[in-house]
């Protein structure tokens, strides 16, 4: 019984500092086999502990204690996915660039930016404005995006992300 308690507060703090964490990414970082994280995420879900929201294709796992509005849930799905974190950074490094610009600075193919651009345009967290033949983007929200960046940057592990918090507090402090 106490094993389980102690597995049970290890998931719940894990998804309370990871929200939107997935399954596979939990018994990862856990490492409990997955039959036995099932089961407890199940019976945490069902005591009302936490909830999940599907997306695409994961399942991903908040805390009922912090409660997140749907843009700010979409803005965390979209920064568990490495190559739109690194978009998204990029983007608010550098305020409005086109896909070619991000491309070269993702290190992605166009074509692979260019469906992660459509589908962080779709939800809003990026605009989209085409000049000429050119299309550049721009963050929409980019405090929000900054914040959610920063409040859950140890659970994101991620270089890239240690200098743009670095720049964007710089930053901040001259304004």
């Amino acid at each position: 019984m106490e094993v389980e308690l102690e597995t049970r507060k290890r998931i719940y703090e894990l998804i309370r500092d990871s929200p939107g964490v997935h399954l596979r990414e939990l018994t990862r970082r856990l490492d409990i086999v997955i039959g036995s994280l099932q089961y407890n995420l199940y019976y945490m879900e069902k005591k009302n502990m936490i909830y999940s929201i599907k997306d695409e294709d994961y399942v991903r796992y908040f805390v009922k204690d912090r409660k997140f509005g749907k843009n700010e849930r979409n803005i965390l799905f979209f920064l568990r996915r490495t190559p739109c974190r690194h978009i998204l950074i990029n983007l608010l490094q550098n305020g409005t660039m086109n896909n070619k610009e991000l491309s070269d600075a993702v290190d992605l193919s166009p074509s692979t930016v260019s469906w992660h651009l459509n589908k962080l345009a779709g939800s809003g967290i990026i605009t989209k404005e085409k000049v000429g033949r050119v299309s550049n983007f721009t963050v929409a929200d980019p405090e929000l995006v900054a914040e959610l960046l920063i409040l859950y940057k140890e659970s994101f592990l991620d270089s890239l992300l240690d200098s743009f918090i670095d720049m964007w507090e710089l930053d901040k402090k001259k304004r």
